[in-house]
């Protein structure tokens, strides 16, 4: 009798860790906050697929992670499966492995989709117009 369970190799199944934010990007994201009113978990889901649409590959060294630590659960809330497609494919276009990039280049993409989102936001109907352009590109 063969063993099939020893011969075939199981897929993992990857999940998301904690995303520890920078500290910049943690002082940006309490002063959004205080201008829109939007916790930073929302923030940086918006920021997250702002820089997902960016094509270059953002370098996870050039953030700290000296800021606020989150939960996957609190960041992507009972999106967690869109936002996993999302990075999985992400991934997939620069060429990386996800289960040796997921968790850098998640962090990644979240401080510098933050990073990019701070100075477009000066109150809560910045981001109606954010969208709309996004929509429009």
């Amino acid at each position: 009798m063969i063993d099939t369970f020893s011969t075939t190799r199981e897929k993992k199944k990857l999940k998301f860790s904690a995303v520890t934010t920078s500290s910049r990007v943690q002082k940006n994201l309490g002063m959004m906050r205080i201008k829109t009113g939007l916790t930073p978990n929302i923030s940086l889901r918006f920021g997250f697929c702002m820089s997902l649409k960016d094509p270059s590959i953002p370098n996870p060294d050039e953030y700290n992670q000296e800021g606020s630590k989150l939960e996957p659960a609190v960041l992507f809330g009972t999106h967690e499966p869109i936002y996993m497609a999302l990075m999985l494919n992400r991934l997939k276009k620069d060429g990386l492995d996800p289960e040796i990039y997921l968790q850098k280049m998640t962090r990644a993409h979240m401080n510098r989709g933050a990073t990019a989102l701070w100075p477009r936001i000066n109150d809560l109907s910045d981001f109606y117009e954010l969208v709309k352009d996004e929509q429009n590109e």
